[in-house]
């Protein structure tokens, strides 16, 4: 069955520009993490509820679009899916359908207004959600999806929450952490670490949210924390801006060792 199309235009602006810049430089970063391997399937989780993970992974699955590459987003937050309503999309059906009625998934793939990029939505709750992620099924299904997609992000509930994205990490190559600043407390993080360390995920980084940088520039971090640290500065104002998934030119290759970029 064809992908649906999308009807909704991106909108530029300098901060669009900005945003699409910070997030092209993560998937960069995160190449670093992963030479040589194609077909790659990153998780995206974070410690607690609301810290802006789904907004990370929307945003990071349009840089790997925009460098070219088949990408696609999945929605398996299945307590609380939310990718849909940054695409205005309807979440009638998705992932729940693929794995419980055992479904072809290609009926379900929607191809959004950004070149490139794929999408599959949560659809309805599944009865226990814990029982879904962990069926054969599932596991079936992410290895069906590797072949098809040269990036697949993968949004999951909070690891601190509920056991799912422990049960999903194994089956991803790498994951990112989301830490939202002012909010999340180092003792999360470190659980967060912990409890994917005990389900031989592996943690390649952290992106860190919601950073305020002086003069409302934006910035890009890298360097060493708790793993890896990336660390975002969308500047006061602009959040409505960064929830979009942007829709740009691929980004240029940067050295990992850059620190800051002030426009």
């Amino acid at each position: 069955m064809k992908a649906h199309e999308t009807t909704s235009a991106a909108t530029k602006s300098k901060s669009d520009m900005a945003i699409s810049a910070i997030f092209g430089k993560l998937k960069v970063n995160i190449d670093f993490s992963f030479v040589g391997l194609k077909n790659l399937c990153l998780m995206v989780t974070s410690s607690l509820p609301n810290e802006g993970k789904t907004t990370i992974s929307a945003n990071t699955a349009a840089a790997m679009a925009a460098s070219g590459k088949k990408t696609l987003l999945l929605d398996a937050d299945m307590r609380n899916a939310t990718i849909h309503l940054l695409f205005n999309y309807v979440n009638a059906n998705g992932l729940s359908d693929i794995i419980s009625q055992n479904a072809d998934w290609r009926q379900y793939l929607i191809k959004s207004n950004i070149p490139n990029l794929y999408i599959i939505t949560a659809g309805r709750k599944p009865l226990n959600t814990t029982k879904f992620v962990s069926s054969e099924r599932f596991k079936t299904f992410i290895e069906e999806i590797r072949t098809e997609f040269d990036y697949i992000v993968v949004d999951t509930p909070p690891i601190l929450l509920v056991p799912d994205s422990q049960i999903i990490s194994p089956l991803c190559d790498g994951v990112v952490l989301v830490v939202k600043s002012g909010v999340t407390t180092a003792a999360e993080v470190k659980s967060a670490g912990e409890a994917l360390k005990r389900a031989n995920a592996n943690l390649i980084g952290a992106v860190l949210n919601n950073v305020k940088v002086k003069g409302g520039s934006y910035g890009y971090g890298y360097g060493y924390g708790y793993g890896y640290g990336y660390g975002y500065g969308y500047g006061e104002g602009n959040a409505n801006n960064a929830r979009r998934a942007v829709d740009t030119k691929p980004p240029k290759k940067g050295k990992a060792s850059k620190l800051v970029e002030k426009k």
